[in-house]
């Protein structure tokens, strides 16, 4: 992505790029548990930017709840090991705008 931001200034001739963004979720509607937003850059040769995904699910948790009334200790170790996938509370609807939101937030000015 770094990379792809320096040929986008370089295309432009500057520092300071016009982008776009964009967002998707995994199914139609309001009900998908998955989404991604896009900034891209809007030139000629577009570049993506920065991307961020989004999930109100983990696969993960949803298997180690599976065995919580069995083994309530493993379930523990599971849930207190693992890189959880749950990144967004909310509605699918919001997911596009608080992905842009936080790319846009991350952006460095230099």
């Amino acid at each position: 992505m770094k990379r792809a931001v320096e040929e986008a200034c370089e295309t432009a001739d500057s520092r300071q790029l016009t982008v776009s963004g964009d967002g998707s979720w995994q199914k139609r509607g309001f009900a998908s548990l998955n989404g991604v937003a896009a900034v891209l850059s809007s030139c000629l040769t577009p570049k993506v930017l920065d991307i961020e995904r989004m999930s109100k699910k983990c696969s993960v948790c949803d298997g180690a709840r599976s065995i919580k009334q069995i083994n309530k200790e493993q379930y523990e170790k599971i849930i207190n090991n693992h890189n959880c996938q749950i990144n967004f509370k909310g509605s699918a609807g919001a997911m596009e705008v608080d992905g842009i939101y936080r790319l846009f937030s991350r952006s460095v000015v230099r």
